[in-house]
């Protein structure tokens, strides 16, 4: 167990006073809790709320580790065709058909009601808000059925081909519950944004999530603006001084990416994205999952 790696991140939440600043390992303590299945946001909010000591840390960790008992299959055919990988080239998302099964997804959306303790025939329920919501997003990620679509063949290989390197591995993230808006309930989404810092050069990753439910353009979709990654650089350097990029983006036109339940959506960190109100008659759910790079580092100033 590579506790080297974990002590000084258990020292900053827990003894600050003593530890030493340097955030320049995250990215790998990161690394090290998703290779456990461990999510940076559950293991976060242990270290801060239970203050625990060294040995306690250890043994939640041990208790918490997931990773250790599942493999996956490393398929031998690609997932992305060349026409696809040309889409990608062009447009900086991609669409993975069938990722994982409708059985899983049925399975996925039933431990999330389950985690909100809601009923899905009581639609009074649906908005019913969770300690653990913020905005649309489900701090839930330790769940078997979470754990077993992390481990997606399909979602891997198209991964691999995109980073065109296998060695990556995979974040350990969240689930997002969207209802639909009613006379009462507003969207509690975000605008169009990015999940990276802007400054130069860029440090950009992929990033992916599973479609839960048959999501069409009014039911939540996802929406990107396509092939915003090949213009970044141009349109950042074209700014005016006074011009905040993240102000200046929510004037992009942005479109939906509408797919099926069981469909996996990848998309270049680099394109302005969100979800949107779902105008629909079932919540939208999704799974977020995102592979990296071994040697990702994102460390550094963020603007």
């Amino acid at each position: 167990m590579p506790w080297t790696v974990l002590e000084p991140l258990w020292k900053r939440a827990v003894e600050p006073e003593s530890a030493k600043t340097d955030h320049s390992n995250w990215d790998n303590e990161i690394k090290t809790l998703y290779q456990l299945g461990i999510g940076m946001e559950d293991t976060l909010r242990y270290l801060h709320l239970e203050k625990p000591d060294f040995e306690s840390f250890k043994n939640w960790i041990n208790n918490r580790k997931r990773d250790t008992f599942y493999a996956i299959e490393d398929l031998s055919e690609n997932v992305l065709s060349e026409e696809d990988l040309e889409f990608w080239n062009q447009n900086g998302y991609i669409v993975v058909k069938n990722a994982i099964s409708k059985e899983d997804c049925e399975k996925t959306q039933k431990a999330i009601w389950e985690y909100l303790k809601i009923n899905p025939n009581d639609k009074r329920s649906w908005y019913i808000r969770h300690e653990d919501q913020k905005g649309l997003m489900l701090n839930f990620s330790d769940h078997e059925t979470l754990n077993r679509n992390r481990f997606s063949p399909r979602v891997k290989k198209a991964y691999e081909q995109l980073y065109k390197t296998t060695k990556i591995y995979k974040t350990i993230d969240k689930v997002s519950f969207n209802p639909p808006e009613t006379n009462d309930f507003i969207f509690l989404g975000s605008p169009l944004h990015w999940d990276m810092s802007l400054r130069k050069p860029l440090i950009s990753s992929l990033q992916g999530l599973f479609y839960l439910t048959d999501c069409g353009s009014d039911d939540g979709a996802f929406h990107c603006v396509p092939g915003f990654h090949n213009r970044i650089n141009q349109w950042l350097d074209e700014l005016k001084p006074h011009e905040n990029p993240r102000d200046k983006i929510l004037n992009e036109q942005a479109r939906p990416i509408a797919a099926n339940a069981g469909d996996f959506i990848i998309w270049d960190s680099r394109l302005p994205h969100c979800a949107t109100a779902n105008t629909g008659e079932k919540p939208r759910m999704v799974q977020y999952l995102t592979y990296l790079p071994d040697d990702y580092n994102a460390s550094g100033d963020w603007i």
